[in-house]
């Protein structure tokens, strides 16, 4: 008997180690590009898995020998500024008593095809504006703005009017010779315009806009930014829809796994790309910023670490609720779409809107400028 129970002492820490050891990875995750240790971007993707896994080996030593406890206690707390991502820990509530603020929305509507086969554009597209006109936000930036069969600036009039903002830029990802078309970022203010720019790496779409905006006699910088996506087909959500529902038609575990992986493995390496030509330029910005749109990354990801370097995120400034997932689609929930802020700003509130309007949650901040 006791030699049995010293072989499932020996045999438990060894499983405890290895989920220590894959923890640790996933913390790294958010430190080496993805361009040279894209292995390690998977270990950051499964960041929550594993620290449920650690919390669960916490709890076992606790009923049975507390001395080893420590492996995976140490462990999580190492990791304390990932965890406050997850569920934004606070002494203290966010100021609200303040008089000036900014409000501001971001949203990717998925190209207005709702989150539903069948959802009807028009329709969906009606319900979008009708949200984002009761919301009454300062800055709405939207990713994925979908368009067609007249002018674009027939379509912009009566959206602007809609909403209540009468300033906006946005850019296609790609440019067509259709005029009568719009895929594009989009961003819409109250406050006039300064200046504008756009973000592509070469012989590639669109990632990101930047307008100046002045906010009273401030100058603000406001990005929005959609990086580059998974690219998941069809096919690919059939195959994760039989490991969830092993009664579905299969395609073949090797085959479908490799497909995914490699599309995740191209996807985190060219987000890498994508944030590092970017980060230079928010460094460099002569005015306060504010960031917002879809990373489509979670915040144990190089990607998340790279921009929260520079500015703080406003779901740990003023956020609750653990994990606050944005993504409505198939996969497991995550945390894609972010607003960012420079030290010049602190977020007064946080929200994501729980509507069933596109594959993303939209979220929204409001922001006071402290200087």
């Amino acid at each position: 008997m006791k030699n049995s129970r010293s072989l499932s002492r020996i045999l438990l820490v060894s499983v405890n180690l290895i989920i220590v050891i894959c923890l640790l990875l996933s913390y790294s995750a958010a430190y080496l590009s993805p361009g040279k240790y894209w292995v390690l971007a998977f270990f950051g993707l499964a960041y929550p898995v594993f620290l449920l896994f650690n919390i669960f080996f916490i709890l076992v030593w606790l009923v049975f020998w507390k001395r080893y406890i420590f492996l995976s206690l140490i462990t999580v707390l190492a990791g304390w500024n990932t965890l406050r991502t997850i569920y934004p820990f606070r002494i203290s509530s966010p100021d609200a008593r303040v008089h000036s603020t900014i409000k501001i929305v971001s949203f990717n509507v998925h190209s207005l095809y709702g989150n539903q086969r069948g959802d009807n554009i028009s329709e969906m597209r009606s319900k979008v504006t009708e949200f984002l006109a009761s919301d009454r936000a300062d800055i709405i930036c939207i990713q994925e703005f979908f368009a067609i069969g007249e002018d674009f600036t027939k379509t912009l009039d009566r959206f602007t009017k809609a909403i209540r903002l009468e300033h906006f830029f946005f850019k296609n990802y790609q440019e067509f010779w259709n005029k009568q078309k719009i895929n594009a970022i989009a961003t819409f203010y109250r406050y006039p315009i300064v200046s504008t720019g756009t973000y592509n790496l070469p012989d590639k779409s669109l990632y990101a806009i930047f307008t100046d905006v002045l906010i009273n006699s401030d100058t603000v910088r406001i990005y929005n930014l959609h990086l580059e996506s998974i690219r998941f087909g069809d096919d690919d959500y059939s195959f994760y829809s039989h490991l969830t529902d092993p009664g579905m038609e299969q395609t073949p575990l090797e085959v479908g796994s490799k497909k995914m992986m490699w599309k995740l493995r191209k996807a985190f390496i060219f987000r890498a790309t994508q944030v590092e030509s970017l980060i230079r330029d928010i460094a460099g910005s002569p005015y306060p910023v504010i960031l917002a749109g879809d990373f489509n990354d979670s915040p144990a990801s190089y990607t998340y670490h790279q921009l929260t370097t520079l500015l703080s995120d406003t779901f740990i400034q003023a956020g609750s609720g653990f994990f606050g997932s944005t993504y409505a689609g198939k996969f497991p929930a995550f945390r894609i779409d972010y607003i960012l802020c420079s030290e010049a700003f602190s977020a007064v509130s946080y929200h994501k809107y729980d509507v069933d309007l596109s594959d993303h949650y939209p979220i929204t901040a409001t922001l006071s400028l402290t200087k």
